[in-house]
This record gives structure tokens, sequence and C-alpha cells, in this order.
């Protein structure tokens, strides 16, 4: 029926001739079957008949084109078809017939109305006529069509970050409408149903202005590093209007990879392997095992392997408990290392290093720190050569040793970890206070004679750990020790009785951790894990020991580990703890000053600090972070203000704490000691590190931590002595290296 209304209406305008000017002008004549038309997009398509009649005196084909105002004209027509595409060779006069069917919307997502342009030429005559009319594009009944893209596809973030996501929605009708917005493919934990947070709802409604944008964001919240692995997500996001199918965007959340893998000091870090007889079953001749700790403070799920190096490869065999196992975020993995390396008949006990080094799946956070841990393994012979031959001198010579008569015998030393060590002023003797309740004395050469006596006396403290102990200045005849309960006993090492101690009731167990005598020694600081520093009186040490002799008690908001005379008359004391602060306390005028370090926070503090007696101005700062710091507080000693930073180092690669630092009198050697083991000299020059001993100077290695030092020039020569968690008290001896001080 359509056809035959389409053929009467192109009869009608076969009726008007056009006019003798017209012909001779047009050589061709075009006629549409209408000037407007109406698409549904999605629903039957809409028609167009076009009539061209050949006005020229030559045969001639045709061939039509549509265009659309505002489309990609470089697009292919994929939006209407055509019957036939060319037509036949057509006569003068005579007339071609085309169908033209529209398909879809030439404009994507646009609604309303477009200009259309039918272009109509001639192959052979090269001319062409053009008709124009009008398409209006209709949404289909019952649905809002909609345009949505994320303006991110592709977000990274952090876990226990929120991230960003941001959505773009266009509107192409001509009505307001309300619309639901929502994020799919992420975990419903990471969003806030309470919607207490914008965009922090897994779904939102929006209203939707006519023909425009809006733009919705979804902030959701990462959890923790172990609930939030390195990893990539897709994420889908769904505009819904009621009674209309949804739209959707894609895109892709990246977790990135954040935090630390670290490799804990084996336990134990040496090993011996038992001498054993060869008739001994291989139950008594097991391998030597050692506990490797791994900790994961990261969002990765790596697989863990290690390697073994040694400067032996071929003589060892080791093995795993677990040759590979994934590594969980958040957790400790312990794996057990079976050791073994084949003893010789005779010689001495062989030592093997091995560097045992972590191996992961995934590097994105590099290597573990440190990457690799040294082991120490002792083998033992078989028969020891000197076995035979000594076997009596031997025996007897033990006895000796262990025996009671023997006052080097070490088991007559310390008992427990070491906490503080001093030379007295000529460097003759030292002083030792441990967590075995005592303070010790030795003589500092004969530590270098194995057969002479370094133990001179023993101090007996109260029922709690000596934390310190420190000579006065002045002729070296009183000992200060500073006590786990807060308690301070003075010794008279003249008479070797004890002359006064200083335990105030309200001061009971709040732990001494450090001692200062005054310049003139006729006063003594304290300072303690509450934070109080207390001055008491030396004037009299011989009275009544129920007196008090507190003179003054000032409060500081950080546990005072460490005190330092500082300023041209020493007149002042620096007093530096937890969170990294360091304050100046001119107790004379009742004043404090805090000093800018590196902020810190409560598991950070400052250990030790010290100064020269040439140099009152220097204050050389150790803390649990690695680092020592070299400061001149002559800007600030007066006038409040940063102190002038002179040097700063890590003391150690892999970062473990400085516990303690000393410097000469004359301030040209620094010497450190801590959690790694080392004993270190660093040669100064004008209050900064020696350029040619940048690095330092390794004195002392051992196993154990080392948490006290002191360092002093005697004869030409560099005297250190520093104690150890592994009970001992070590002096070592050095000249002094040719490196320029001033």
């Amino acid at each position: 029926m359509s056809d035959i209304l389409l053929r009467d209406v192109w009869d009608k305008l076969n009726d008007v001739e056009p006019s003798p000017s017209t012909l001779s002008e047009k050589r061709l004549d075009v006629r549409l079957s209408d000037k407007s038309l109406e698409l549904v997009p999605g629903q039957q398509p809409a028609q167009l008949g076009v009539r061209v009649i050949n006005r020229s005196d030559r045969l001639t084909s045709f061939q039509i084109e549509l265009l659309a105002a505002g489309s990609d004209t470089a697009a292919s027509s994929h939006w209407y078809s055509l019957s036939p595409k060319v037509s036949a060779v057509t006569p003068p006069g005579d007339t071609s017939e085309f169908q033209v069917t529209l398909l879809d919307t030439p404009l994507p997502g646009f609604l309303g109305w477009v200009s259309l342009t039918v272009r109509v030429y001639a192959l052979e005559l090269k001319a062409e006529e053009r008709q124009v009319l009008r398409l209006k594009i209709s949404p289909p009944e019952g649905t809002i069509p909609l345009k949505l893209e994320l303006l991110k596809p592709i977000v990274r973030t952090r876990p226990g970050q929120a991230a960003t996501l941001p959505v773009r929605i266009y509107n192409l009708t001509q009505l307001t409408v309300g619309c639901l917005v929502r994020c799919d493919g992420l975990p419903r934990s990471w969003f806030n149903d309470s919607e207490q947070g914008p965009g922090q709802a897994l779904e939102q409604g929006v209203d939707l202005l006519p023909q425009q944008w809006t733009t919705v964001e979804f902030s959701p919240i990462l959890p923790a590093l172990s609930e939030a692995l390195a990893r990539s997500l897709p994420l889908t996001v769904q505009a819904e209007v009621p009674g209309s199918p949804p739209v959707t965007a894609a895109g892709r959340l990246e977790i990135l990879p954040v935090g630390r893998l670290a490799f804990r000091p084996p336990s134990p870090a040496r090993q011996f392997l038992p001498r054993h007889w060869p008739w001994q079953s291989a139950e008594r001749r097991r391998a030597a095992e050692y506990q490797l700790i791994f900790e994961n403070a990261s969002n990765l799920e790596p697989q863990l392997s290690v390697d073994l190096d040694s400067d032996n490869p071929d003589l060892l065999q080791w093995r795993l408990a677990s040759p590979e196992a994934p590594w969980h975020p958040g957790t400790e993995q312990i794996n057990t290392l079976h050791l073994r390396a084949p003893r010789p008949w005779f010689g001495r006990t062989q030592t093997h290093w091995i560097d045992v080094r972590a191996r992961l799946s995934d590097e994105r956070l590099g290597k573990p720190v440190p990457e690799s841990r040294p082991l120490r393994l002792d083998v033992a012979p078989v028969v020891p050569l000197w076995l035979a031959i000594l076997v009596g001198v031997g025996g007897l010579w033990l006895l000796w040793l262990l025996s009671w008569f023997n006052p080097a015998n070490p088991w007559f030393g310390h008992r427990a970890a070491v906490n503080s060590v001093r030379f007295d002023g000529l460097g003759q003797t030292v002083v030792s206070g441990s967590n075995d309740q005592t303070a010790i004395f030795w003589r500092g050469h004969s530590f270098f004679n194995p057969f002479a006596n370094q133990l001179m006396g023993r101090v007996a403290a109260a029922d709690k750990a000596v934390r310190v102990a420190s000579y006065r200045p002045e002729d070296n005849n009183l000992l200060a020790v500073g006590l786990e309960n807060g308690e301070i006993q003075l010794w008279d090492l003249l008479s070797g009785d004890r002359t006064l101690a200083f335990s105030p009731d309200e001061q009971r167990d709040d732990r001494v951790l450090d001692l200062l005598f005054s310049p003139d020694s006729q006063t003594l600081f304290s300072s303690h894990g509450s934070g109080t520093v207390m001055r008491w009186s030396l004037a009299s040490p011989s009275v009544d020991p129920s007196s008090q002799r507190l003179l003054q008690s000032e409060p500081f908001p950080f546990a005072a580990y460490s005190l330092a005379a500082v300023g041209g008359d020493r007149q002042m004391v620096a007093v530096a703890g937890r969170y990294n602060r360091l304050a100046l306390w001119d107790w004379q005028g009742d004043r404090q000053q805090s000093v800018t370090l590196t902020p810190g926070g409560q598991d950070d503090y400052v250990t030790s600090l010290a100064t020269a007696e040439a140099e009152p101005n220097w204050l050389a700062i150790a803390d649990n972070q690695g680092y020592i710091t070299l400061l001149d507080l002559e800007s600030c000693l007066s006038t409040p203000g940063d102190c002038q930073v002179i040097d700063r180092w890590a003391a150690n690669a892999s970062g473990e704490p400085v516990r303690e630092v000393a410097l000469t009198r004359d301030g040209c050697f620094l010497a450190s000691v801590g959690d790694d083991g080392q004993a270190m000299i660093w040669p100064l020059f004008r209050g900064r590190r020696n350029g040619r001993f940048a690095t330092g100077q390794v004195v002392a290695r051992t196993a154990s931590k080392l948490n006290s030092v002191d360092v002093m020039v005697r004869r030409n020569r560099l005297w250190l002595v520093y104690g150890a968690d592994d009970s001992r008290v070590r002096v070592y001896r050095t000249r002094l290296p040719n490196a320029e001080c001033r």
C-alpha cells in the first residue's frame, strides 16, 4: 500500500513540467518522495524515494549519496542503504528511481531534528544536484537514552587510601530524569553503605538535567596491606533509568605495591657442629639448623626461596624445610635451614662463612632488606692434634682455668648484658655496669695479657640491674651508679663503702637512664624513664643518706635517655630521648629550649649524646634509626633557633640502631657501637668526618649487640672499651690513624 501511495506522489510530481529556461540550465532533475522523515532507532526503518530525470542530450548513469549535518564525512554510511547503488545507463529524457532505507541515526546518541542532504551526480556528465530534507530522530517509546563514560579508565591507588573514580553521564532527552549509578567489580566492604562520606556508597542516585553532562564520583576506601594485594581489578560502572536498559562503562583499578620485605637476623647466626667419633650413629651427627625469619610488611604475596654463597661451596650440603613457600602479607615466615659439612680428622676447627640471600618471585618492591644475612658454621675435627700431646698438661690447665684460682675467668665477671662502660681519667681502669646487678672494675692494660688478672673488684649494688656507672671527673675517687629501680648509689673508691643513695619515694621504679657530673663535681644530674631530669648536691657526700639532697627536678615531655654538658662553661645540659627529641636546659635560669631534629614517632629515640672537652659546643647524637649527627650548638645556645648540622650519616648499611657514641677529649675521634655488633672509629676534621675515613673504621665485630662504648687517647694510642649483650667487656687499642684533625 505504501509503494502505491509513493508512486502516486511521484506521478503528481511528474505532471508539473519544468519551464524552458529550467530545461536549458539543468542537465538532471532530482525529486524526493518526502521533505521530512521520522526515525525511531532500533524500530522500523524509514523509507525515502529519489527520482532522477536525465535532462541532457547524452546517455548517462546516476549515483546518490546521503550526508548528515554534524556527522563525520569520512565515516562509512552504515546508517542507510541504497537500491540500486548505481543506476543503469539512462537515455535523454528517461528516469532512474532509487530507494533509500534509513537504518540508524547518523549521529550516535543524538535525538531531535537533523538536516540530510541527498547528493545526486551523473558520472558521464560530471554534474551533480543536491536536495535537502529534514529527519526527526525520536527515542523508542518508554526508553531514556544515556551516554556513560569513565573519566579515568585506569585508576592507581595504594592500600589504606581512598580511590577516586569519576564518571560522566549525558542525558540525551529533553526531560530531567532520575538515574541510579552503581559501581560493580570491587568488594562491597570497600564502600560505606551508611553514606557518611561523599562518593563512599556502592550505589548513588542522581538527577540528570536534559542534554547535559553530570559527573558522579565513587570513592572506595581500600583496606590495610594484608587485605589489599597488589593486583589489577576490573570494574564496571552501570547507569540505569527505571524502564530503560542500563548503560555500562568498563575500567580497571590497579593496587600499587607498597610496604617492605625484611630479612631478620637468623636465630642463631652461628652454629657449631659437635665433635663425634666415626662409630657414633648418624643421629648424633646431625646437621646444623638455622632459623631464617622473614617478615612481609607489604601487600605482595611472592614465592620465597634462598641461595647460599660460601667460601667452600663444594664442601657444604644444605636444604630448606620448605624449599618454596608462599609469603603471605602481614606474616612472618620461619624456614629452617639444615647445613652440613664434612669434618677433618685432624687439625683445628674449621670456620665456614655463609651468605644467605633471599630470592623472590615478585620483586616489584625490590629485594628484602637486607638482601642477605651472614651465617657462621664452626666444624670441629674428629681428633684434635693436641689431644694426645697435651692431654695431661691441658687437663690441669683447664682445671685451673675453670677454678676459683683464676681471677681472669670470664665466668666470674658479668653474667648478663653489659649496659655501661667508662674509662677513668687516666685510662688505667674501666668500670662496667650490667643487668646482673653489679658494677665491676677492670685493669685496662691487662686485657692484652691472657695470664693477667683483669678483674680488680666488684661493687655490690641493689636488687636491680645497673643501667649506668660513671666516675666523678675530679680525682675519679667517687663512682655514681644508676639502677633500674630509680635509685642512685655513690661509692667511695678509696674506702670501698657506699656513701650515699638518692631515691626519693615518688621516683621509685623510675629507672635511671643516664648520669652526668657537673664540671666542678659538686652536683650530679640524673635522667629517668619518666622524662624527669634531677640535680643532686654532692657538696657533702658523707652526710646522713636519709637527708634530702635533691636540688632541682625538671620534667621533659619524653623519656630522657642521655645527658651531656654543653656550652663554653659547660653549664647547660643537653637532654635527649624518645620521639627524637633534644632540649637544652639552662638549670641556673630554669629555662628549657627545644632543638629541632628529624621528627620521630613513639618508637624513635635518641640513644646517646657526647661532647668533647676541647669543643664543648660540638654535640654528637646517636639514634635508633642508625644515624649519627654532629651539631654545632654555638648559634643556638644563647638565642632560640635551629642549630647548625655539621655532619649526619648512616652508621651501618642495615639501618640497625646506634646505641652509644663517645668523643675523645680533643674531639678528633668518635667511637660508636650498635645492634649490628660492630665497634667503629670515625676520625673527624673540624667537627665532621675526615674525607679519607668517610665510611669509618671497623675495629671489632661481634655476634652480639653492643650497648656501650668509651674512647680516649693514651700514650699516642687510641683506646676503646665496649660492652655487649653477651656479658663481655672488651678493650681495643691501636695506633692513631694518620688523619689530620684540625
